[in-house]
C-alpha cells in the first residue's frame, strides 16, 4: 500500500511548492502541451529512462493544474507504467491506478492548513472545491466526503 499523503508531504517539503508544473520541471520530466484530441486531457508515458507528461493544450487553467497533478501522480507512483498504454490498449481495470493518481492530485492541490477546521467542517463539498479551485471529486478524494 502506497502512503500517498506522506509521499506528497515529502515532495512539497523538498521542492517548497505545491505547483505541479514546477515539480515536474524540478524532477526533469519532459512536459509537453499538445493537441491530443477531444477526449484525452493528458497522459504519462515512460520510455526507457525518459519520462513524459503530455497535456492537452485546450484545457483551461484550473483543468490544466488538476491534470498536471494527476499525471505527476502517475509519474511518481506508477513510474514503470505508461498510463496511455493502459487506458487505450488493454482491458485491465484501471480503477486502482486512477484512484491513486486522483488521491495524489488531491493531496498536492488541497492544503487543509489554508482553512480553519471549523470552516472546513461547516462547508459542503462544492464550497470546499470552490475555495481551493479544484473539482468536487478531488475534494472527495482528499476528505472522503
Amino acid at each position: 500500500m502506497i502512503n500517498i499523503h506522506a509521499r506528497v508531504k515529502h515532495l512539497i517539503q523538498r521542492y517548497n511548492t505545491r505547483d505541479p508544473e514546477r515539480i515536474i520541471k524540478y524532477l526533469g520530466i519532459d512536459l509537453r502541451y499538445e493537441d491530443i484530441g477531444e477526449n484525452t486531457k493528458g497522459f504519462y508515458i515512460s520510455l526507457i529512462t525518459n519520462k513524459y507528461i503530455v497535456i492537452s493544450n485546450k484545457l483551461n487553467e484550473v483543468e490544466k493544474v488538476i491534470v498536471l497533478a494527476h499525471e505527476l501522480g502517475h509519474a511518481l507512483l506508477h513510474y514503470h507504467r505508461s498510463t496511455c498504454f493502459i487506458r487505450e490498449y488493454t482491458l485491465f481495470p484501471r480503477g486502482r491506478i486512477e484512484n491513486e493518481a486522483n488521491k495524489f492530485a488531491a493531496e498536492l492541490l488541497i492544503d487543509e492548513k489554508d482553512i480553519d477546521k471549523y470552516s472546513l467542517e461547516n462547508m459542503c463539498t462544492n464550497q470546499i472545491a470552490s475555495y481551493f479551485g479544484v473539482s468536487k471529486k478531488l475534494v472527495e478524494y482528499k476528505f472522503n466526503k
